[in-house]
């Protein structure tokens, strides 16, 4: 009995351990009505959580390399195109909101900078980017046998050496979300 305490104990505690360390990985979001704001769209928390996971993986890179004498890579983010069942005004929102993250994070990581063409016209001094950062967010909707809808979005990333044209990283950065029959859309 003493054993069987123990055994149990260990696994409880385990179980805790990874829940709280992030042992375990969860790819899939649950759309329900609850109290907080889960939602079957791409949502605010969505952007940032696949934004962050695609800027780690960008640093992650030995292979980003640095013009002689510079202390960080030039990087042209590009608009993120938007291929969701998101239409009209709603759809621009979230590729811009997704386009401002990336920026956001490349930014602030410090490992690169981001160019900005607007405000390079204006420069005094002429910067060649090296790189430039091309997204796409799709999404896909599939019935569940019992009526509920899968839905899974990705955000295809690519990213370009402007000198020699070749896509030397590229990164899908995937969320599902499964709605409930009498939520789903």
């Amino acid at each position: 009995m003493n054993l069987t305490r123990s055994i149990f104990k260990f696994a409880a505690t385990t179980l805790v351990i990874a829940g709280v360390s992030g042992c375990t990985t969860q790819t899939r979001r649950y759309a329900a009505n609850e109290t907080r704001a889960t939602v079957a769209g791409f949502s605010e928390e969505d952007i940032d959580d696949t934004v962050a996971r695609a800027v780690q993986s960008i640093y992650a890179l030995d292979r980003i390399i640095l013009c002689e004498g510079a202390n960080h890579a030039v990087v042209i983010v590009e608009d993120v195109v938007n291929d969701t069942a998101s239409r009209g005004y709603d759809a621009a929102v979230l590729a811009e909101s997704i386009g401002q993250s990336l920026r956001e994070e490349l930014t602030n990581g410090g490992k690169v900078i981001v160019y900005n063409r607007e405000a390079a016209q204006y420069a005094a001094v002429r910067v060649a980017p090296q790189y430039i950062l091309k997204g796409r967010l799709t999404q896909r909707n599939m019935r569940q046998d019992d009526g509920d809808r899968q839905i899974e979005y990705n955000l295809n990333l690519t990213l370009i050496e402007i000198q020699t044209g070749l896509e030397f990283w590229q990164k899908r950065v995937h969320v599902g979300k499964l709605a409930a029959k009498s939520n789903a859309f």
